[in-house]
């Protein structure tokens, strides 16, 4: 059905931001990027039409993918150490199209797609609404489903997720479908304590 970048004409384009005075390294990244259109224009060239649930087609990401099947980009320009970044791509494509969230505010999807990117079918919320909207798309998953177990491999992307990556603790419950009590657990040792140990120790 074509790119977003083909069809840009219909999507609605943020307003271009002054960079807030913050000392959130993150924020001031993402800021920046959104008021760059050249990035911004390859970043959403890389999103395609796609027919999905809803009546009108998702905007589906065509890069990378992370184990729980969203997308996920690093991103090395205006990264304060010149290292990168890994992000959402859901939540970058959001930010593209509405203007910055703060990461205590969690993009839900109503068309259910995880590599969605079309504002149009994300609402904001938080985690409470995030395991309401899961629960009645029957895809309520992590601490919240007994059939759903972490292992060894789960909790060790937690932690480089949170500590490597500076994810939010939002971000990772985002990622892994978890409740903050069950991921701040992780987060802090008080559960999976040899990997946590070993994390540390590597």
């Amino acid at each position: 059905m074509g790119s977003f970048a083909t069809s840009r004409s219909s999507a609605t384009t943020p307003t271009l931001r002054v960079v807030t005075e913050v000392s959130d390294p993150k924020r001031i990244q993402i800021e920046r990027l959104l008021n760059d259109e050249m990035w911004i224009g390859a970043f959403m060239g890389r999103f395609e039409y796609q027919n999905g649930p809803l009546d009108t087609p998702c905007l589906v990401w065509t890069g990378g993918t992370d184990r729980s099947g969203y997308g996920r980009i690093h991103v090395k320009k205006y990264h304060e150490n010149k290292t990168g970044r890994n992000f959402f791509t859901h939540r970058l494509a959001y930010m593209a199209q509405r203007g910055y969230i703060t990461s205590d505010e969690m993009v839900l999807h109503q068309c259910h797609v995880r590599l969605c990117g079309n504002a149009d079918h994300h609402h904001l919320g938080d985690h409470d609404d995030n395991m309401t909207d899961l629960a009645n798309s029957g895809r309520v998953a992590g601490s919240n489903n007994h059939n759903s177990k972490l292992d060894e491999d789960d909790v060790w992307d937690m932690l480089v997720m949170y500590y490597e990556e500076n994810a939010s603790i939002n971000e990772v419950m985002e990622e892994f479908d978890m409740s903050k009590g069950a991921v701040t657990d992780i987060l802090y040792g008080r559960t999976w304590s040899s990997v946590y140990e070993e994390f540390w120790e590597d």
